[in-house]
């Protein structure tokens, strides 16, 4: 639609249209019609502009959840980046040598304690456990009736019915049995636990990060046929400046940030060992594997790099990423103010800021701030009225 403004421009370019041009050219359009054709297409295109079209509404009040700013005390901290190691890794070798017959695990399989991984070929050691095991019970027999003989023996000796002699024949001769008998059983129960070592098993619950064997192998003593690690803990270690050690001790809570999860760690060590081309020390963090890391992962822990000094505290979901830096919305007559903060260090589910613009007993927004923007206007709850 023409409103009365482009009327009244398009009558007066229309008669400015019928003057003559005086420095009109071949080939040239008039300047008025160029005018003209600006005038009629540009309100298609930019309705709001010029011609008093209505000005696009305003957004609707965002729905948010507040809290008050509160004053505190936090160390100072900082990120740092560490990989994450299963606490216990086992390079499972075998105790004898011998051919591979089966393998029962791949990489990558979960594995319990115990499990056999490896069966080592062992033909001949069960057929000398099954000849020497007869030979034992043979002996066995011969013991049985050899004491039968000597109970016989004594009674006859004390009504004098056989001699010394005759009575010291059985007896030695159940000695004899019973030394051979005790050699035999020795033997089955040595055979018996040399064939437990042809199975290879588990040391603990884990995962197969490397298998080294296969069917048909020979392996010798010592050899390693998989390499398992213990993933129900988890290490993390980091690599901290020696000018932050005197900071950190062990059994402090730290926080952790692996793979998307958020976590927390305890220190179990300072290892006193430093690079001395970096001059920094490995610290050691400990926690249970509750999301499935694996070892070589990367890592970020947070760890106190000065004493604790005074700071304002904001819940920690107060604080997000926007432009590169990090900042919380302040409500200011209820309407969203954005302000750049820096954190100074973390106590649990707080954080401690520090910013020029923020002070105690001011509302920031710690719900819905993601897709808040600067300046609009928001409808919230104050907390002394939850």
């Amino acid at each position: 639609m023409i409103n009365d403004i482009q009327k009244w421009i398009i009558s007066i370019v229309f008669r400015k249209m019928h003057q003559p041009w005086r420095n009109s050219m071949a080939g040239r359009s008039h300047p008025y019609g160029i005018i003209l054709l600006a005038l009629l297409v540009y309100p298609a295109f930019f309705p709001s502009c010029l011609w008093g079209q209505e000005k696009s509404k305003e957004r609707p009040p965002a729905s948010v959840s507040v809290a008050k700013v509160t004053s505190g005390q936090v160390a100072p901290q900082n990120e740092f980046i560490a990989t994450i190691f299963f606490q216990e890794i086992s390079d499972t070798a075998a105790e004898v040598s011998g051919l591979v017959g089966v393998v029962h695990f791949e990489e990558g399989q979960r594995v319990k304690k115990k499990q056999v991984l490896v069966e080592l070929g062992s033909d001949i050691l069960r057929k000398s456990i099954q000849a020497t095991t007869a030979s034992f019970e043979q002996i066995l027999s011969e013991l049985e009736i050899a004491g039968i003989d000597l109970k016989r023996s004594k009674e006859l000796i004390k009504k004098k019915s056989i001699s010394k002699q005759s009575y010291d024949a059985n007896r030695y001769r159940v000695i004899g049995l019973e030394k051979q008998a005790a050699s035999l059983k020795a033997e089955v129960e040595r055979l018996e636990i040399e064939l437990e070592k042809k199975i290879i098993r588990a040391p603990f619950d884990g995962i197969v990060i490397k298998r080294h064997v296969d069917r048909g192998e020979w392996i010798s003593e010592g050899d390693t046929v998989a390499i398992i690690g213990k993933d129900d803990t988890i290490d993390i270690v980091a690599e901290i400046p020696e000018r932050f050690i005197q900071y950190i001790k062990t059994g402090m809570q730290v926080s952790v940030t692996a793979n998307g999860s958020n976590f927390f760690g305890t220190v179990i060590a300072i290892v006193p060992r430093g690079d001395v081309a970096t001059r920094t020390f490995p610290i050691k963090i400990r926690t249970p594997n509750e999301h499935a890391l694996i070892e070589g992962m990367s890592a970020r822990v947070i760890l106190p790099t000065g004493n604790v000094a005074p700071a304002l505290m904001v819940p920690r979901d107060a604080v997000i990423a926007k432009f590169g830096q990090n900042v919380v919305y302040a409500v200011v007559d209820a309407k969203s103010n954005m302000i750049p903060v820096q954190i100074v260090g973390y106590d649990g589910l707080s954080a401690g800021v520090e910013s020029r613009e923020l002070a105690e007993d001011m509302l920031v927004v710690v719900d819905g701030n993601e897709r808040l923007q600067n300046g609009q206007t928001v409808a919230f709850q104050k907390p002394e009225d939850k």
